[in-house]
């Protein structure tokens, strides 16, 4: 376009074709990559004069003799009308069209053409790493400050280098993480200060584009608030380059905005402002609550670590979990409690006044347990008549006596003892039309399985549907006895599912709960039909820590992780026999936890304690500073000194060892 420059009005509409083949090439550009750097280059390019030569020809092209409505545009016409625009030194009208579209909607290139509007319009450079302040980073690339955050996790320089590589390439996701992370890492406020000058520009650059709310998302928010002081002084440091003019893309109101949203994230008083619990009417709420009654357990079963737990066996005393179901129903939002992380409740002493303490409350929120099913004795069963909570799970898993043998202790009985007393409890269940389901849980060896898992437990369970197809069978069938010598009065019905029902729920078997095979219902005291069913999982589901304490494996612990805890955006929270707090079901030693029963007066002060506020703010982000955590958030590729997976022959200490 430069050679054309300078031309008279009466000349330039001879090269129209010209100009109309020039915005067919930038329209290409931004088909291709709405944020192509090359394509933004090429229009900064184009003579101002050109610019709106092309303007009128592709606002012409778009609408005709039609009205001008920016509403009706894609992304990429937008951006091309916006680029040529701001080119011709329209800054303020560019200015406006994208904010006009961004009304009915966004996207990422939409933001960038933004932030180039705006800051064309303010008289300053739009690379974003124009606007960061001198420093010795240390570090030539991202790459090598990531490298040192790999081994040494509480660099903070190496942190602060991440970040500003990121808003240096303007990718304001990377940024993100950067400050999620840094922010959330066990160091003191002191040690995190140098971070106060790119936690200024970060929440500058998204307010002047109209993305300040991603500092509100809980990563950020959380780990925001968990560093009052850094946050306090990156808000300070803000209104100070608002008022000095140091930040001219930004205007007062939206500097104003960002100082006001980073001073919320910090407590005034002591009520506190975040919390990694959300409150629901003045309540902590947690999605699901895992009451640890008791960690004893008498299986020791090879996909599960418990044969290497190294607290105490313990088990709550029934007054004080009383009290604590006390407090879940009065003083907490509670989506559903479970009875268990990894002990089997049925073995605490007082289940029976535990479990009529639990109907006799009238919980406002679903109560469960699981048994590996070896408890359910004679003495269990009546403890449990006309006590259910409102559903249990049995770990049936196996489908043979060698399947048994192979995963689970003989000392305590054998596949057909298993089956005989699980099928006492659904007999007894539907005789009693308990208002209460059961979940037969059966591990099957589809290709969701866990290859950390040794090779001798993975063949121990249903590897092909048809193995699956032919033990729900024989379930199907001891449901349909079950019916055959109950009262017609209970509404029982056994069920024969559809074989390729059960094939499907073999192959797409996941650890998430789902594909339901039901095999018997009945209609309880209330009316509402209840249903017993089996639900396949892949092996591995207990899996996750096995690796923590077997020797054999070459385990790489880091700091920092990829990878984040999904207890978080669910929040959740384990309450365990040895008192201490945690956010995991699946922590056997609660290597994770935010303090104990006994830190705090309530369990309300525990959830909105800066302890807990602390664990979500670092777990959300992948910081993992616990054993259990760094383990299951390290990724599989680094749980063993081969990535071939080929790992022990079976998990170290395993009962045919001799435990």
């Amino acid at each position: 376009m430069a050679p054309f420059d300078g031309l008279t009005p009466a000349e330039l509409p001879a090269l129209s074709g010209l100009f109309a083949r020039a915005i067919a090439l930038l329209i290409e550009g931004f088909r291709a990559d709405t944020r192509s750097t090359a394509t933004y280059a090429a229009i900064e390019a184009v003579p101002p004069g050109l610019a709106a030569l092309m303007f009128d020809l592709a606002l012409d092209g778009i609408f005709g003799d039609g009205p001008r409505d920016v509403t009706t545009l894609n992304e990429v016409g937008l951006l091309t009308l916006v680029g040529l625009l701001s080119s011709a030194g329209a800054h303020e009208q560019a200015a406006t069209l994208i904010a006009q579209a961004r009304e009915h909607g966004s996207s990422p290139g939409l933001l960038r053409a933004a932030w180039i509007a705006r800051c064309r319009w303010a008289g300053c450079p739009h690379e974003l790493a124009a606007h960061l302040a001198p420093a010795e980073l240390g570090f030539p690339d991202m790459s090598a400050a990531r490298a040192r955050i790999d081994a040494a996790g509480l660099d903070i320089a190496a942190h602060r280098a991440r970040l500003r590589f990121a808003l240096a390439a303007d990718d304001l996701g990377a940024a993100g993480e950067a400050v999620g992370v840094a922010l959330s890492l066990p160091l003191g406020d002191g040690e995190k200060s140098p971070l106060v000058p790119e936690l200024a520009l970060f929440a500058a650059r998204l307010a002047a584009t109209g993305e300040l709310s991603a500092l509100s998302r809980d990563r950020l928010r959380w780990a925001f608030a968990t560093a009052p002081t850094i946050t306090a002084a990156a808000a300070d440091l803000l209104a100070q380059q608002s008022a000095d003019g140091t930040i001219p893309f930004l205007d007062p109101a939206e500097a104003d905005s960002a100082v006001a949203l980073l001073r919320g994230f910090v407590a005034p008083a002591a009520t506190p402002a975040v919390t990694g619990y959300p409150m629901r009417d003045g309540k902590p709420h947690v999605d699901i609550v895992w009451l640890e009654i008791t960690n004893h357990c008498n299986q020791k079963c090879t996909f599960c670590p418990d044969m290497f737990r190294e607290d105490a066996r313990a088990w709550l005393p029934l007054e004080q979990v009383k009290n604590l179901i006390d407090q879940l129903a009065d003083t907490l939002s509670v989506g559903s409690m479970q009875l268990n992380a990894y002990g089997e409740p049925l073995l605490h002493p007082n289940i029976a006044e535990i479990l009529a303490y639990i109907r006799e409350r009238r919980l406002p929120f679903p109560t469960f347990f699981t048994s590996h099913g070896m408890t359910l004795v004679d003495k269990k069963l009546k403890q449990l008549s006309g006590n259910y909570p409102s559903g249990i799970a049995i770990s049936l898993h196996n489908d043979s006596q060698e399947s048994y043998e192979a995963t689970r202790s003989h000392k305590i009985g054998d596949y057909e003892t298993l089956v005989a007393r699980v099928t006492a409890l659904l007999r007894q269940m539907a005789r009693e039309r308990a208002p209460s389901h059961l979940r037969l849980y059966q591990m099957v060896s589809n290709q969701a399985v866990d290859l950390r898992v040794d090779e001798v437990t993975r063949n121990a369970f249903p590897d092909t549907p048809e193995r699956m197809l032919a033990h729900l069978r024989k379930w199907e069938a001891i449901a349909a006895r079950i019916v055959e010598a109950l009262d017609p009065a209970t509404g029982a019905r056994a069920y024969t599912n559809d074989e390729a029902h059960v094939f499907d729920a073999f192959a797409k078997a996941r650890h998430a709960d789902s594909h339901h095979l039901p095999i018997l219902s009945w209609v309880d005291q209330d009316g509402a039909t209840q249903y017993a069913f089996m639900s396949p999982r892949p092996v591995g589901t207990y899996a996750n820590l096995l690796l923590e304490y077997d020797p054999r494996w070459a385990v790489e612990r880091k700091l920092v992780s990829p990878y984040t805890c999904g207890f978080t955006k669910a929040p959740s929270l384990a309450i365990f026999a040895t008192g201490r707090l945690g956010v995991c079901c699946i922590d056997l030693n609660s290597t994770a936890t935010f303090g104990s029963l006994s830190d705090f007066a309530t369990l309300h002060e525990a959830l909105t304690s800066p302890q807990a506020l602390q664990m979500f703010a670092q777990l959300s982000n992948g910081v993992a500073t616990s054993r259990g955590c760094q383990i299951c958030l390290g990724g599989p590729e680094r749980h063993c000194a081969s990535k071939k997976l080929p790992g022990p022959p079976r998990p170290a200490g395993h009962f045919r060892d001799g435990i």
